[in-house]
């Protein structure tokens, strides 16, 4: 009942800063999918380059620069009714509220329900949580279902079924149909978790990693198949990977200001030439390639500066003022977010130490430690790539903050006997 309570005001939150903000600059991303999924619906085509088609006036281009699970639920907002990018907001907000519910379950089932109104009532004012929700970008989706793999994946670990292993494998998958790099969770966090269940043969733990692995192919089939249909060269979840390539491996992106991100200018000044984005993409990939190699004594420093913008050790508030003119994202609440976000980290270790004195194993939660941090270090370092970690920050922390409770509270006890000796 509480946890319903908490995650209903997380909802206001959300819908109070969608409205009090102004949208008069939508972020890259965020107009990316808004006008895909506003073609989709108006029959235009599904999954073309929505940019290509309306400012640039060309005929429909098939597009995979994203994977298809959020203009889904956009277009879903579009057929009800909800048809304008602040209704979009909205959506985004309930998702972002479910996300709230789901992050207070896993916390609930790892140290009961009081850690579990913790962690709903952290995430629920947390921007690092929210702060997407107003974005218009895919990360208020992704939050969701790594909450529920963390979720999922301990209730796997504790009762190890096959019913819980194809679930776990179902949501890796959606989760990689959101973001594909989250394709790592399967092997960050699916087949370890199956690895280190205790009370099973090692035949065993295998076969449910595999069944776990299996749904997520399935899930993610059809799209690679209708990629592999509509582009002249081979395309599994995303096209995107060679213009990510190009934009964090040139000059600035290796010295200066920008050192562990990226610059919209060297995407510009490479020519991908004609073809569709398959092409394209093959074509910035190897450009990118010829750059590293030409570079491989900054590459250990440009990786490590990635990963130290990742998890806000390296420029973080020139990260934020970074994001906010490239990606509109507001720079006051992520500022907030990144001072709660440092003690977050404080309370997440005191919570993973709580889980280990309990027998409760931490590979879900460092699972996705290092998924973020090989993502960081093969792209770009940006904060809402780290959405992933920031529910395992949440929970552990929320397990933390119970535990001191629970301590406090036998020693006032402990002191009221003795007093009363």
């Amino acid at each position: 009942m509480w946890l319903v309570v908490v995650t209903g005001v997380g909802l206001a939150l959300r819908i109070t800063y969608v409205v009090v903000q102004k949208h008069s600059v939508l972020g890259v991303d965020a107009a990316y999918f808004f006008d895909q999924a506003r073609l989709a619906w108006n029959g235009t085509g599904w999954f073309i380059d929505p940019f290509a088609f309306i400012y640039k006036h060309h005929a429909v281009l098939q597009s995979a620069t994203h994977p298809p699970l959020w203009t889904l639920v956009l277009v879903l907002a579009d057929a009800v009714g909800l048809r304008t990018y602040e209704s979009h907001l909205v959506v985004a907000s309930l998702v972002g509220s479910g996300a709230v519910f789901v992050t207070g379950c896993a916390a609930r089932d790892l140290a009961g329900p009081r850690a579990g109104l913790i962690a709903a009532g952290i995430a629920a004012v947390y921007p690092n949580y929210w702060i997407n929700d107003g974005t218009g970008v895919a990360e208020s989706l992704l939050l969701l279902l790594v909450a529920t793999a963390v979720l999922v994946g301990y209730r796997f670990w504790r009762r190890p079924s096959l019913r819980l292993a194809v679930a776990l494998g179902g949501v890796c998958g959606l989760a990689a149909l959101t973001r594909a790099e989250q394709l790592l969770l399967v092997v960050a966090v699916l087949i370890p978790v199956a690895l280190v269940i205790r009370g099973r043969s090692l035949r065993r733990r295998l076969a449910l990693a595999g069944a776990g692995v299996l749904t997520a192919v399935v899930v993610i089939a059809p799209w690679v198949g209708f990629n592999m249909a509509r582009f002249s060269r081979p395309v599994l979840m995303s096209d995107d990977v060679g213009s990510t390539l190009v934009f964090s491996n040139c000059r600035t992106a290796y010295s200066g200001p920008l050192l562990g991100y990226g610059d919209f200018l060297c995407l510009d000044a490479v020519s991908p030439g004609p073809g569709d984005e398959s092409v394209q993409d093959d074509h910035y990939r190897r450009v990118a390639l010829h750059y590293i190699r030409g570079h491989l004594g900054r590459v250990p420093l440009v990786m490590a500066a990635r990963l130290g913008r990742e998890l806000g050790f390296f420029k973080p508030f020139a990260q934020l003022r970074t994001e906010d003119y490239w990606n509109s994202r507001p720079l006051v609440p992520a500022r907030i977010g990144l001072v709660m976000y440092y003690g977050m980290l404080v309370g997440a270790v005191g919570g993973a130490l709580v889980l280990r004195r309990r027998g409760i194993t931490l590979v879900p939660l460092v699972g996705l430690l290092l998924e973020v941090a090989a993502t960081a270090m093969v792209s770009i370092g940006a904060t809402r790539y780290r959405v992933p970690l920031e529910v395992g920050l949440v929970v552990s922390s929320a397990v933390a903050l119970d535990a001191l409770v629970t301590r406090i509270g036998a020693r006032r006890s402990a002191s009221g006997t003795g007093a009363l000796l």
